[in-house]
């Protein structure tokens, strides 16, 4: 059968801000003021070599959000970047 490996990374020191208050949470009824939930970055500040990506999975209570940092170390099965980030969020 084919695989697809991914890691999910929580030590590292990428935290995510929202660029306007209409981008934060508090556009959809949060009020810390961090990225959506639901969030994916996966240009400007990943690497071009690899296949990773940042995703904010949920709300944050208090603080800033600091997401895990995935990376797909094999792919046999050929998933596509919107799809891994769907597979990786889905609830």
């Amino acid at each position: 059968p084919k695989v697809t490996f991914i890691t999910g990374q929580k030590r590292h020191q990428t935290r995510l801000f929202p660029v306007s208050a209409n981008s934060s949470d508090q556009s959809v009824g949060g009020k810390s003021g961090n990225v959506v939930p639901g969030l994916i970055v996966d240009t400007q500040i990943c690497s071009i070599k690899e296949f990773d990506f940042f995703l904010n999975s949920h709300a944050g209570i208090q603080g800033t959000n600091k997401g895990p940092k995935y990376s797909v170390l094999s792919d046999e099965v050929g998933l596509s970047a919107d799809s891994v980030g769907c597979l990786s969020n889905f609830q």
